[in-house]
């Protein structure tokens, strides 16, 4: 029930809303130049709005497939200072990109997000750090990794059904050699390293050290 807890907290904070009876999820996203920004969250403080990029849309979170409705047009904004391949604006909020990390303190929302620059700190009580090697299946506010080899047997348990393991980032966390406008990057598909630890308190997923390309 706690892992249960914490996952749906951390859905809330990021803009997702899964209903699992109906069997759909919904994003507070929106789709600009054929990439979908997701919100990350209550935001505060976050750059002006700058020029309009022109159209977006905001994707309908009904049945899936060719039979969904169409999403709603929406006009998109680039944000004061912040390129737009990190994040950009509509009038209803700040939206991400896939791959980036606001809990990096080079992310220029960092602040922003979590509100200060320490934050967020999930480094309490944690054990001895590991490594293994994988492939991303999914990069968004936290990374999803595929495996190469079999994990460690501290991560054995914390697979998920597809034999993926969830690891998430703080403001310690080093990304390294995934710099893409001044901000660390990081696309699905890519190999990656990854140096965690598993910590007590409120993650049930491995707390990244480090993050670099695979070698």
């Amino acid at each position: 029930m706690q892992a249960l807890a914490v996952v749906v907290g951390t859905l809330g904070a990021t803009g997702i809303l899964a209903t699992a009876a109906l069997g759909t999820s919904c994003e507070d996203a929106v789709e600009w130049d054929g990439v979908l920004y997701v919100a990350p969250g209550p935001v505060q403080g976050a750059p002006g709005r700058g020029a309009s990029l022109g159209s977006g849309e905001i994707p309908d979170c009904e049945a899936g497939g060719r039979c969904s409705p169409p999403g709603e047009a929406v006009e998109v904004f680039r944000l004061e200072g912040v390129d737009p391949s990190v994040a950009v604006a509509t009038n209803a909020g700040v939206y991400l990109a896939p791959g980036t990390f606001p809990a990096l303190p080079d992310h220029p929302l960092h602040e922003a997000v979590f509100g200060s620059a320490s934050n967020p700190n999930y480094r309490k009580r944690c054990g001895q750090p590991f490594s293994f090697v994988g492939e991303v299946t999914q990069a968004g506010l936290s990374l999803r990794v595929d495996p190469t080899d079999p994990p460690p047997d501290q991560l054995a348990q914390l697979v998920d059904d597809d034999g993926n393991i969830w690891v998430e980032v703080d403001a310690d966390t080093v990304v390294e050699g995934f710099d893409r406008n001044g901000v660390a990057t990081i696309e699905d598909g890519t190999p990656v390293e990854v140096t965690a630890r598993l910590c007590e308190g409120e993650l049930s997923e491995p707390l990244a050290d480090r993050i670099r390309p695979a070698q």
